[in-house]
């Protein structure tokens, strides 16, 4: 989602920022954690290069943690607006790493 907004070539990891989202299922749970990467990229301009996410399967709680930079205009290409994360098409499937999760985006 970050690269299709703002290809990641181009952002450095000067800041750290972090994001706590909680659900009721494991599908909720990762569309209200990248609903809360959307709104700091809108509402702050944080862009991160670097994600890491700590999923309590659990708890239905989750956090990540972004290594970036805020967005500039002078210095980043921008990409394509994605205006919300949906749950159209959402696939979440467990591999040996973890899970691969598809999502459609509104743009």
């Amino acid at each position: 989602m970050l690269n299709a907004i703002t290809p990641l070539e181009g952002i450095t990891e000067r800041e750290t920022y972090r994001a706590d989202a909680d659900g009721n299922d494991l599908q909720s749970l990762i569309f209200n954690l990248l609903d809360e990467v959307l709104f700091l990229n809108d509402s702050e301009g944080l862009t991160a290069k670097n994600l890491t996410v700590e999923i309590d399967e659990e708890r239905f709680k989750a956090s990540v943690v972004g290594r970036g930079e805020r967005f500039s205009a002078d210095t980043h290409e921008v990409g394509i607006a994605v205006k919300a994360v949906t749950y159209h098409m959402m696939e979440i499937e467990r591999t040996t790493e973890g899970c691969r999760v598809q999502v459609v985006f509104d743009t």
